[in-house]
């Protein structure tokens, strides 16, 4: 329990291939010498909404690793929430169960993948979550996002209960056809001993993708600021998609 984690949805511009209604998948690859094309992390999520201002958010993550000689696959811990907004705001409450296999090495390139992402990824710990994010965007023009979201872990095989803060802000542009845009995501271990460096982790990010069409891909980076990670990986490329429901 005394690896940090963030938000399960942290609102960072890799994630914001998911459309008002639809799916979105995304595939991180942590850049690490010796590993296959297809190592890395995917997401499938989706909203869904069902009415009076609420959607239904999901997410199944899956991890593959194939690196001298070993090969593993496993699906993280999935993610259920429901989502409403109000003017610029967006609240999200949000549940993760603990499904990740303890005997499976491929979780590891998911924790390298996105550490917004960790807790998909630790086994033995469920997560219960809750976001505040503000989003100021037109049809065209600038878009400017920050938002902070209190978790807390639950570990489910003995343990006390963690309580983690992510915060995290990005600035982009939406055109006619495409978007880009740039974030910096950290995450605070609350309930952790050390002082505030050492229980916070970041780490820089951004995206370009298209506007228009019922199919729209993106491209990501990430870059992670903390030697616990940049130690082993200084880079993750993606692809990403998503897809509107009509």
């Amino acid at each position: 329990m005394h690896i940090l984690a963030v938000l399960a949805l942290a609102q960072m511009p890799w994630s914001t291939t998911l459309p008002a209604r639809g799916v979105a998948f995304n595939f991180l690859r942590p850049m690490i010498t010796g590993t296959g094309v297809i190592n890395g992390a995917a997401y499938l999520t989706g909203r869904f909404p069902t009415g009076s201002g609420y959607s239904l958010r999901l997410e199944v993550p899956f991890a593959h690793l194939d690196q001298s000689g070993i090969t593993s696959s496993a699906f993280g811990n999935p993610y259920f929430g429901l989502e409403t907004s109000r003017d610029k705001w967006t609240f999200d409450l949000g549940f993760r169960p603990a499904l990740t296999p303890e005997d499976q090495l491929a979780p590891v390139v998911g924790l390298y993948s996105d550490i917004t992402q960790i807790q998909t990824w630790l086994p033995h710990v469920a997560t219960l979550s809750t976001s505040f994010t503000y989003k100021n965007e037109t049809s065209t023009g600038p878009i400017i996002e920050v938002g902070f979201a209190p978790a807390g872990w639950i570990p489910t095989a003995g343990g006390d209960v963690e309580v983690v803060l992510t915060h995290w802000g990005s600035l982009g542009f939406r055109g006619t056809k495409v978007w880009g845009s740039l974030g910096l995501g950290g995450v605070l271990g609350i309930t952790q001993d050390g002082d505030f460096g050492e229980r916070t982790f970041y780490q820089f990010g951004g995206s370009l993708g298209l506007t228009q069409g019922q199919v729209r891909p993106a491209l990501h980076f990430i870059f992670p600021l903390d030697d616990a990670i940049t130690n082993n990986v200084d880079v993750i490329l993606g692809l990403g998609v998503g897809i509107t429901i009509k």
